[in-house]
Parts: structure tokens; C-alpha cells; sequence
């Protein structure tokens, strides 16, 4: 059975089916030469089908979930895998992902107009591609028009205000600010290399539902054919850090994995501030407690540690994550506001810790 006929069933499983209205103007299939100029238009890939605002997938092109996403200014994520017919996805022993050349990562940013009712409509803020070229990522971005009728090619960033209402009813605002191409390598950075977040074995690793049964989602994608059959999932300490049943750390450590490993791991750019916040590091101190910043000042919020056990006022990360102050503020890009449902986690959890740093004081004096 080919990749398109299946991937024809699975977009009807998961009630994605395209308008029955034609559109001339969009290619029939999706068109993507890694090696030609870009195009102006998004609609020119042909990665989605009928009226383009609806954001219905072409044959070839998977709705995909992840397990976290960052936060980012309360915006929300649609997005998509494509893999040219005959290609596969490789994982290694870790669960990182070897996407063959071709390939695109297509992630579309959106802020609903309710967020109690999503069916009340969305605005769409910008459609980020990353394409895999033979070595590697590159990345574009395409700005919704506001008419939503297309996206055009954008190099430069911009700022949007966006209007909705939050799940309380009340009318919420932002300038959300759209990274320029120079910019996101800030972020999508692993050794000095331009690659996906999140997009790996254990960002995919739950559940999701088809056709109104539950499957896996690497088994999705190995029934599709996108994944290499022989990979095998190993076991996670991974979670969904707003999952409520589960351990307050766990749920921490998944937080900040999405949000801030990125860039505070062994291969990302903070790693020179000693400060590692991979979900399996279990390393305390390089994990922040009781570790001292590299520098001091507005950087370190006039603080100590990183972490406090029992005093998170006392807590670098906390004063950091609350602050929209362009020199405090982490992650320094991808947020104007806070989010008060991830500064509350971190609270909460340094507010159970036990111990204190007076014996780090001691042993430096």
C-alpha cells in the first residue's frame, strides 16, 4: 500500500478532510525543491488543501502532536510533517529523529478567538518551516495576512497585536512578537547546528486518537510508513507536565525540559552557564541547586542561586521566569508576558524542597 493512499484513509481518521470546494490556484500535490529559491507564498508548497486557512493537510503532509510545547505568549501550535514518497525517518538509540532529505517540519501559530470554544475561529499568526536539506535544517517563515486568505515570506520578524478571550471569558491582549530568520538559531540550536524542538521519540510519545480508537503515535507513524518499522520506543521518564496525576518533579523537570533544555543542555548554547535543565539530569547541581550564576547583576536578579530549596523569593530561575524585563527575563526570546501557570509549578515545587545552602556558603569562604 503506498504512503499516499494511507495517508489518503488517515486524513479522513482523524477529520481532516479537505473543503469540497476547488482551488485553482493551489497545487495538487506538495511542491518542495530544497535546493530551489523559496517561494513568496506558503499556499505555493501545496502542503494544505482547499481554502488554505483551514489548515487541511495534502496527501503527504501528517498532523503530529507533541507531548509539551513551549510557551509562547499563550499562542497555540498546529503542526505537520511532510516526507517525500519512498523516505523514511531513522531514530537512534536515544530517540533522536534522522528525517531524510525533503523533508519539512510545518508548525502554524495561532491564537484562538475563544479559548473556551476553538470552533469560534483562530487568527493566524505565522507558519514556520524547517526544511532538511541533504546536511542540514533551514529555516523559513511566512506571515499571515490579515484578510487570512494567505502567508507571505518574511525574513525580518515583526510585532502583531493580537486580541482574544482566555478561558475565563475575559479579553486578553498581546504584541506577539514574530522572530526574524537570524533569530531562530537563538533557539533551535544543538551544537552549533540548526535542528527541530521537541520533534523526537520522546516529544511524540503519547497517544493520540484515529478514527475514534487510541494508537500510539510512533506506531501512527510506522503504520504510515514515516518512521523505520524496526524503531523501538524505550521507556521515558517523560511526561505532560500539566498531567496533574503525576509527581510534582517529574512534572518540573518536563516544564523545563521544553521550555528552557533547548538552550540549558550539554549541546545547546547555555551550557556555559553550568546550568542543565534536560529532564534526565539528575545531577542537582548543574540541575541549579544551590549553584551560583556565572555573572552578577540584572542578569542574576542581585541573587545567589539558581535554586533555594524552601525559598523560591530567594530563587534565581523563579525571579527570571517572572520578569518580562528585556535583561531578566528566560527564555529571552519567545515571551513578552509570563506564565503564570509554569512560574506557580516552579514555586511549588522549590516550596517542598528540603535543605538549604548553607553549606555551599561555608565551603566557599
Amino acid at each position: 500500500m503506498s504512503r499516499i493512499f494511507k495517508t489518503i484513509v488517515a486524513a479522513i481518521a482523524i477529520s481532516t478532510m479537505c473543503s469540497c470546494k476547488f482551488f485553482s490556484s493551489a497545487p495538487s500535490s506538495v511542491q518542495l525543491d530544497v535546493n530551489a529559491a523559496p517561494f513568496k507564498n506558503l499556499s505555493d508548497y501545496g502542503f494544505f488543501k482547499g481554502e488554505l486557512k483551514n489548515l487541511h493537510p495534502s496527501e503527504q503532509v501528517i498532523p503530529y502532536s507533541l507531548l509539551n510545547t513551549m510557551f509562547n505568549d499563550h499562542a497555540r501550535k498546529k503542526s505537520f510533517v511532510y516526507v517525500p514518497e519512498g523516505k523514511t525517518i531513522n531514530g537512534d538509540e536515544v530517540g533522536n529523529f534522522n528525517f531524510p532529505e525533503g523533508s519539512c517540519l510545518v508548525n502554524c501559530v495561532y491564537f484562538p478567538i475563544d479559548e473556551r470554544d476553538e470552533n469560534k475561529g483562530i487568527t493566524l499568526i505565522e507558519t514556520q518551516l524547517l526544511i532538511k536539506t541533504e546536511n542540514e535544517w533551514k529555516s523559513l517563515n511566512y506571515l499571515w495576512s490579515d484578510n487570512q486568505t494567505d502567508a507571505v515570506l518574511d525574513l525580518t520578524g515583526d510585532i502583531k497585536k493580537v486580541g482574544w478571550k482566555d478561558k475565563n471569558g475575559s479579553e486578553r491582549s498581546v504584541d506577539f512578537v514574530i522572530a526574524g530568520k537570524n533569530q531562530c538559531k537563538s533557539c533551535h540550536n544543538s551544537n552549533g547546528q540548526l535542528v527541530p524542538i521537541g520533534v523526537s521519540a520522546i516529544g511524540l510519545n503519547k497517544n493520540i486518537s484515529i478514527g475514534g480508537k487510541e494508537i500510539h503515535q510512533l506506531d501512527y507513524w510506522k503504520q504510515l510508513g514515516l518512521l523505520s518499522a524496526g524503531f523501538e520506543q524505550k521507556e521515558t521518564a517523560y511526561i505532560n507536565w500539566q498531567d496533574k496525576t503525576q509527581p510534582l518533579e517529574k512534572r518540573v523537570r518536563a516544564y523545563l525540559h521544553i521550555n528552557c533544555a533547548y538552550c540549558h543542555s550539554i549541546e545547546g548554547p547555555g551550557k556555559m552557564s553550568g546550568l542543565l535543565l534536560n529532564y534526565d539530569n539528575y545531577n542537582m547541581e548543574t540541575y541549579g541547586v544551590c549553584k551560583s550564576p556565572p555573572s552578577a547583576g540584572k542578569g542574576s536578579c542581585n541573587l545567589k542561586y539558581d535554586i533555594v530549596p524552601g525559598k523560591p523569593g530567594e530563587s534565581i530561575i523563579v525571579c527570571r521566569m517572572a520578569s518580562t524585563d528585556l535583561e531578566t527575563k528566560m527564555p529571552e526570546l519567545g515571551r513578552t508576558t509570563t506564565d503564570n501557570e509554569g512560574v506557580s509549578l516552579i514555586i511549588d515545587w522549590i516550596l517542598q524542597m528540603e535543605g538549604n545552602c548553607l553549606v555551599t556558603e561555608t565551603a566557599g569562604k
